[in-house]
Formats: C-alpha cells, sequence, structure tokens
C-alpha cells in the first residue's frame, strides 16, 4: 500500500463554512449561503439546531462590506451561543445582557 498524502483543494462554493468552534461541548458551525444569508448550526444531544438570516448589501451595494460579514458570524455565533446556553438551562448573566443589548444594536445597524 502506498501512503500518499492527501492535499485538499480550495473551493469556490455557494456554501461558505467560517468558523467550526467548539461551545460548552456542542460543536458549533458558522456558515454563509450565498452573498445574503447566515446560519449556524450545533448538534445538541445528537440533534441538530440552526437559525438562519439575510443580510442585504447598503443601498446601491451589490456586495456585503468584511465588516458586515464579520458583523453577521459575530452575530451567529451569539446566536448559538444563546441557543446552547437555553438547551443547558443556564439563566442570563449581567455580561450575556450587554450583549444582547450589543446584538440588537447591531442588527439594527445591519438593516
Amino acid at each position: 500500500m502506498v501512503n500518499k498524502k492527501l492535499k485538499t483543494k480550495k473551493i469556490k462554493g455557494v456554501i461558505t463554512t467560517m468558523k467550526v468552534i467548539p461551545y460548552k461541548g456542542c460543536m458549533v458551525y458558522i456558515r454563509r449561503i450565498g452573498l445574503e444569508m447566515f446560519e449556524y448550526l450545533l448538534i445538541f444531544n445528537n440533534q441538530i439546531y440552526s437559525s438562519y438570516w439575510l443580510i442585504k448589501p447598503d443601498k446601491g451595494k451589490k456586495n456585503l462590506t468584511k465588516g458586515q460579514i464579520s458583523t453577521a458570524g459575530a452575530l451567529a455565533m451569539a446566536g448559538a451561543c444563546t441557543t446552547i446556553d437555553v438547551l443547558l438551562g443556564e439563566s442570563i448573566s449581567k455580561a450575556d445582557k450587554e450583549r444582547v443589548r450589543v446584538f440588537e444594536k447591531n442588527r439594527d445597524m445591519l438593516n
């Protein structure tokens, strides 16, 4: 048997995985679908939970800015973490309440 080292190819497609991060024992997948849709997927007790939303570019623009894409990824991660915390039955801390406030402010800015 020949030992070959496999090389991965970078392929441009419709779905892009932005981040894969463990959080409190759950794997969280942050993905961009197409140009305007973002989602998180997480696995909790052998079940998949997800949420998605659309973020439109500014008027007159065709694409999202790097800042908007970065903010969308951060919003997705915040949503995934909150989902996991709720599934674990944890209450929200003062720091998390502040994150929610920032989340809502950023969401309003994107719309």
